[in-house]
This record gives C-alpha cells, sequence and structure tokens, in this order.
C-alpha cells in the first residue's frame, strides 16, 4: 500500500444530505424509487467504510514506523556504545604502551645495609657477551679489566657514542660498551692469580644473569677441577693448565652455538697431557732461539744444527732438566767459541 500522507482520522465526514450532493444523489436515484434521504444514507455508509479501511492502514502504518524508527534508534545508540568501547580500548592499549615505556625500578628491602665488599663490575661488553652466552675472555672479569671499564666510564664524556635501541627507545652508548678492549689479555697468557680472581667474578655473573642451573654447575665443577689440579705443582704445570681451560671453554660455548655441546664439567686428562706437551715444546724452541743468539756459530755447521734439532725433540718433562741441559750447552758452546 502506498504511504499515507496525513492521518484520515482526522477527516470530516460529508454531510451528504446537503445542496453540494444533490446532484450525486440524483445520479444515485436515478429511475427508482429511493429517495434523496436513502440516497445521502447509502453515501454516509460508503464513505464511512472507505474511511475506516484508511484509519485501519494509517495506524498499521504508524505502528511499523514506530518500530523502524525504533530499530535505528537501538542500532544508533548501538554505534555509539562500540565507538565509545573502542576510544575506551584505544585510551587503555595507549595507557598500558606508556606504562611499557615507563622506566621501571625495582623495590628494596627497608634496613638492608650494603654488604661489607662490592664486586668488581665488567664492561658492557662482557656483560652483553655472557647474557647472549657467548665467549668472552676471562681477563674481564679480573681486577685489571674491572679498573680498565670504571677508567673507560671515567672518559666517557670525552668519547664517541653510536645510536643503540633499547626496547622502544633510541639512545646514546659509548662505542667502548660494543667493543672488546684493546688491552684484553687471552686467558692462557693470564697470570695464575688473574685467572683465580677472574673466574670468581665469571662465576657470579653468570649466576646474577641467571644461566640455566645445570650450565652454572658445569663451569663452576670445569673451574674447581682445573684450580685442584695436580698438575699446578710440576714445573709449567699452571701454564698448561691455562692452555686447557682457555682453548676448552672456547670450544665449549662454540658447540653450544651449534647444539652439540659437551659436559664441560668432565675433564680430559689426555688432552691436558697434550697440553703440557705444547708448553714445553714452546719452551725448548724459545731456548733454542736464545741459544742461537748468544751463539750465532752453532747455526753454521751441519753437526751443530743436527745436535739442536735433536735438543728440541728430546722430551724434557722436567724443568731443572732442561735449564741443567741449556747450561751445559751454553758451557759446550763457549768451549767451542774459545777453540
Amino acid at each position: 500500500m502506498a504511504c499515507i500522507a496525513s492521518n484520515p482520522a482526522l477527516d470530516i465526514k460529508p454531510d451528504f444530505a446537503s445542496p453540494t450532493f444533490e446532484g450525486l444523489r440524483n445520479r444515485i436515484i436515478g429511475n427508482s424509487q429511493t429517495t434523496h434521504a436513502e440516497a445521502a444514507n447509502e453515501l454516509t455508509v460508503g464513505w464511512q467504510q472507505d474511511h475506516d479501511i484508511h484509519v485501519t492502514a494509517w495506524n498499521q502504518q504508524a505502528t511499523e514506523d514506530a518500530r523502524l524508527a525504533a530499530e535505528q534508534a537501538q542500532t544508533a545508540r548501538e554505534v555509539l556504545e562500540q565507538e565509545e568501547q573502542t576510544r575506551e580500548q584505544e585510551a587503555e592499549n595507549e595507557r598500558r604502551e606508556a606504562e611499557k615505556k615507563k622506566p621501571k625500578i625495582n623495590d628494596f628491602k627497608v634496613g638492608t645495609s650494603v654488604g661489607n665488599t662490592l664486586t668488581p663490575r665488567p664492561s658492557q661488553y662482557a656483560i652483553h657477551k655472557l647474557k647472549s652466552f657467548e665467549y668472552v675472555e676471562l681477563w674481564y672479569f679480573s681486577p685489571d679489566g674491572c679498573k680498565e671499564t670504571a677508567d673507560e666510564a671515567k672518559s666517557s664524556a670525552d668519547g664517541t657514542f653510536v645510536f643503540t635501541k633499547v626496547e622502544d627507545f633510541v639512545a646514546l652508548k659509548p662505542v667502548a660498551s660494543f667493543k672488546p678492549s684493546r688491552k684484553a689479555i687471552q686467558d692462557h697468557n693470564l697470570e695464575w692469580r688473574q685467572f683465580d680472581m677472574a673466574k670468581n667474578s665469571f662465576l657470579l655473573y653468570i649466576n646474577k644473569l641467571n644461566w640455566p642451573k645445570k650450565h652454572q654447575r658445569a663451569v663452576t665443577m670445569f673451574f674447581m677441577n682445573i684450580v685442584s689440579h695436580p698438575q699446578r705443582a710440576e714445573p709449567f704445570g699452571e701454564r698448561a693448565l691455562l692452555l686447557y681451560a682457555a682453548r676448552v671453554r672456547r670450544d665449549w660455548h662454540d658447540t653450544l652455538t651449534l647444539d652439540n655441546a659437551f659436559d664441560i664439567s668432565m675433564f680430559n686428562p689426555t688432552l691436558l697431557k697434550n697440553m703440557a706437551e705444547e708448553v714445553w715444546n714452546k719452551l725448548r724452541l724459545e731456548s733454542l732461539n736464545e741459544v742461537c743468539r748468544f751463539h750465532p756459530t752453532l747455526n753454521t755447521t751441519t753437526s751443530n744444527q743436527h745436535f739442536l734439532f735433536l735438543f728440541l725433540l728430546l722430551p724434557c718433562y722436567r724443568y731443572r732438566f732442561l735449564f741443567r741441559f741449556h747450561h751445559c750447552f751454553h758451557l759446550a758452546a763457549a768451549t767451542t767459541s774459545r777453540i
């Protein structure tokens, strides 16, 4: 049905008995015996029936319009509520992101004093290596290495800086914190005292940085095996142990990267024996070079060259024997030169 523009209930019923509708009544009467009153009554009844139909249709239309309007209003409210929820969610997300970016500070125990000793702090380079479970020289954890870090920190104001990303921020850091120190000493070249003190600090820091307990126990046992090994009592035994510790620890980190690492806490005496032989060979070669430097004529004859070669191959496993041999060789060389 077409849309009804106005409310038919407001329509006024015409007076069909008035002269205005006389022509209409005459057409209804025609040749019949119907009176004007009857014709006016028929017109009134017809109008009333049509009026009732339009009123009913109007009421239905009004009901439907009201329903549609209510649905539209409900939809509009839902849209507004959804937009409001979206704005609130966005605001909450922004608040959480801002909370994440806000610098955090941990709690402290009230009434607790600082300890009697402070652990020396290694460089950021060494700390970064430990956090990444990568190999780093023990020198960085020695008193000399930590002192070097403190000296670099004092001069950082005049140093070179680079940009770095810290979480969602861009910060400036000294270049020195990303580079190895030029003063770093390889583990096998450390003095035993340096090694002993550095490994203690190293063990403290792998605990602070929450290395897996299994790895901490293995590394601790590894160092205990080194410092308590009877080879230390032998001549140059500590040098052999330092060489063993340096190479085994580096190889362990390399194999960790490849996911086929061995148990570093298991000591290999055969490997140590090979390391000790390597140390002795180096010492014998250094002694030979020293002898040749003071007695150049020893290099001029084939017999002397053979003698030096046999000396190099001689398995001198005792320091006193090496130097006794060295002393005798000096005497022989001196006698030869006089002759």
